[in-house]
């Protein structure tokens, strides 16, 4: 497959930096995965195009592009990653086809959490938790690093950028405060949940998450067995479940402890309406 992409890649380079020949095409950002979409968009406002490399209902710790796929990347000038196994393999490629690109990790200034015993293998091979857009206050500083980087590199928009990331953190912080208003009758409330996706989520608002998933694989059946007795001793209340990942190891559980199961994308570029959803459906 690497072999593929590299062919197609040697036939491809482009540079933010030089004219194109399509004076209306705009500068090609791009992002890992959709909920970063909507970051870079909100505080670009129309004046770059955005794209996420992950397609949408994709498992993006599974995740390899295309050789297509590949050939749009190459033509991005900055690319905001989260430390997915995709992007190590391929960004020597695009680098060598496209010395111009940048590359910028969101991970940067956040303080990553331990994944629990449930932790997903494919997720960090640190065993660092890297869903950290789930937090509002956490994503507040990755927007912030986002206008920095947008701003260094089209300096004739470096005001609207900046006014535009006022106004997103606005929102972010007025979100997270409608959150922890609604989830603070339930602290220490334990979610089921198909993926540890939800880690920061439930670190900023006083939860437990519950994975099935375990070591990044379908559950056996003993450890079935023992997420079920977890969840029995934990009063267990809601049971999510994810689009890109096997649930029936939830659907399963709640089936026998007669929870209601409810499916959210936490890699949705609707971020504000997503986490609105997910804390309306723990509160009820």
């Amino acid at each position: 497959m690497m072999k593929k992409i590299f062919f197609i890649l040697l036939l491809f380079s482009i540079s933010c930096g030089k004219p194109s020949n399509q004076p209306d095409k705009k500068p090609l950002v791009l992002v890992s995965i959709a909920p970063y979409r909507f970051l870079v968009e909100q505080i670009a406002q129309g004046t770059l195009e955005v794209q996420s490399v992950v397609p949408p209902n994709t498992n993006p710790h599974a995740f390899e592009p295309t050789s297509r796929q590949a050939t749009k990347i190459a033509e991005g000038c900055i690319w905001f990653r989260i430390g997915e196994p995709f992007e190590d393999k391929i960004i020597p490629f695009l680098k060598e086809r496209n010395p111009h690109l940048i590359t910028y990790d969101l991970r940067e200034g956040i303080e990553l959490i331990a994944e629990t015993d449930n932790r997903c293998t494919h997720c960090s091979k640190d065993h660092l938790d890297r869903h950290i857009w789930l937090s509002p206050k956490l994503t507040v500083i990755q927007a912030e690093n986002i206008e920095k980087i947008l701003s260094a590199q089209w300096t004739e928009n470096q005001e609207f950028f900046k006014k535009n990331l006022e106004q997103l953190k606005t929102n972010l912080f007025q979100l997270d405060a409608e959150i922890a208003s609604l989830l603070k009758p339930l602290k220490n409330r334990t979610l089921l949940v198909s993926h540890p996706a939800f880690g920061y989520f439930c670190k900023e608002y006083g939860l437990k998450q519950l994975s099935v998933e375990y070591e990044g694989k379908d559950p056996r059946p003993r450890h079935l067995e023992k997420i079920l007795m977890q969840a029995q001793t934990n009063g267990l209340k809601t049971a999510i479940t994810l689009p890109q990942y096997n649930n029936k190891g939830t659907l399963l559980i709640a089936e026998k402890l007669k929870v209601e199961t409810k499916m959210i994308d936490p890699y949705s570029a609707d971020y504000i309406a997503t986490l609105q959803e997910l804390a309306e459906m723990i509160s009820q």
